[in-house]
Formats: C-alpha cells, sequence, structure tokens
C-alpha cells in the first residue's frame, strides 16, 4: 500500500493488539507514527482525560507539524470479572467501559478535528460486529461500540457540513487474537470459533490492513462506513 510516505499518524491503543499491530502496518508503510496508551507506547495517554488529549496532541503539531491520520484503537471489555449481561452488569463497569470506549472516542475525534484543520486527514474508529448484532454476555461492550459507529457517521457528517476535508471510517473486527480475548476460558472462545466460517480468530495484523486502507488514499470517497472484517461471523449465530 502506497501513500503514507510523509504523513503523521497516531494511534491510540498502540500499546498491544490491534493498535499495536496498526502502529506497526502504518511506520512500515513510511508513516510517521505515534503511539498512545496507558503504557507501552511512545506517548502515555489517558483517552477519557480531554486535558491529556489537549496537551498530546500539541506535543505531537510541535514535533510534527501536522496530523494526518488519527486511529482510535483504545478500547476496554470488561473493567472487572463480573458478568455484563444486561441483568448482571455493574454500573461503574458500564460506565468505565463507556468512558474509555465512546468518549475516549469522542475526544480523539475532536482532537484531530481540531489539528487537521483544512488540511484534512483520515480517522479510523474501532467498532465491532457486536455494535450490529447481540452478545447477551458483553451488554456493555456492544452498545459502546454500537455508539462507536453512529459517532462515525456523526463526525464524517459533521466535517462535511464544516467544508473540512476529514474522512471517519470505522473498522468492525469480529474476535481477534488480542490480549482481550486471550483471558477467554476454552470453552467459550470454542464455541466462537464454531460459528465463524473462517474457522479461527482473526489475527491482529488482518484487522491493522483493513484499519491502513480506510486511513490510506485508496479509501478516498469512503466516508462515514463501517467496515466489518469478521471472517464472515456475521452470517452465522452469534454466541450469547
Amino acid at each position: 500500500m502506497t501513500g503514507f510516505v510523509g504523513k503523521v499518524a497516531l494511534v491510540t491503543g498502540g500499546g498491544s493488539g490491534i493498535g499495536l499491530a496498526t502502529a506497526r502496518l502504518l511506520e512500515q508503510f513510511g508513516a510517521t507514527v505515534w503511539t498512545a496508551d496507558l503504557k507501552g507506547a511512545t506517548l502515555a495517554l489517558d483517552v477519557t482525560d480531554d486535558a491529556a488529549w489537549r496537551d498530546m496532541m500539541n506535543a505531537i503539531l510541535d514535533r510534527s507539524d501536522a496530523l494526518d491520520i488519527l486511529v482510535n484503537a483504545a478500547g476496554i471489555s470488561r473493567n472487572s470479572d463480573e458478568d455484563h449481561g444486561v441483568s448482571a452488569a455493574a454500573l461503574d463497569d458500564w460506565r468505565r467501559i463507556f468512558a474509555v470506549n465512546v468518549e475516549g472516542t469522542f475526544l480523539g475525534c475532536q482532537a484531530a478535528m481540531r489539528a487537521m484543520g483544512r488540511r484534512g486527514g483520515a480517522i479510523v474508529n474501532i467498532s465491532s460486529t457486536t455494535a450490529l448484532a447481540p452478545t447477551a454476555a458483553l451488554a456493555a461492550y456492544g452498545a459502546s461500540k454500537a455508539a462507536v459507529l453512529q459517532l462515525t457517521k456523526s463526525v464524517a457528517a459533521a466535517c462535511a457540513i464544516d467544508h473540512l476535508p476529514i474522512r471517519c471510517n470505522a473498522v468492525l473486527p469480529g474476535m481477534a487474537d488480542t490480549a482481550m480475548t486471550s483471558a477467554m476460558p476454552s470453552t467459550y472462545r470454542e464455541k466462537w470459533v464454531a460459528q465463524i466460517p473462517a474457522g479461527r480468530f482473526a489475527d491482529s495484523t488482518e484487522i491493522a490492513d483493513a484499519i491502513a486502507f480506510l486511513a490510506s488514499d485508496r479509501a478516498s470517497y469512503i466516508n462515514g462506513a463501517g467496515l466489518v472484517v469478521d471472517g464472515g461471523l456475521l452470517s452465522r449465530p452469534i454466541v450469547s
């Protein structure tokens, strides 16, 4: 994939998983990449902290003079070992999941819109197939990722209304091999694999490929869209 040489990218959640895979791929394609995470990244960032976003973006612009790509990959599924089904989810856990997944993405989009301005750029948010199909044990996560998908469309529309050449799209991964899914009990994981026509979880690099495509000039006419990357999962029933 070409067109990344000379571009500056920021990837949140870049310390592991899909974020790390995306950062490495964009760097491989020639972009200057900044990663942000609570740990293990080039920049420390709590994505729920508005002031921290502003400080970090100012630091990036001071060093790189521009921001061309933002990938909002930071996210959490569970904040405890408690059940996150509708009847059992703890309110504190629900709020924490929404704070990271939704508010963190919202703040990132705001910061990127200010930084990119009329120069333009591309924002890629990470939603999930749980935004489209129910997972009874992950109600908070699914609801948060549905909000991310809707936010993506709203950001794309807002940029168009303000005549900002900024595209905003979302990738909706199915099950991928990450630290988040590695904690699954083996029996639960097997149930998921049985529902995936591809017969396996995705490698994080396969999700990164889709993210890089939406961030690239090859996706120049794609805006406000959600790209499902799930090995065919949504063509089968979803495990509860």
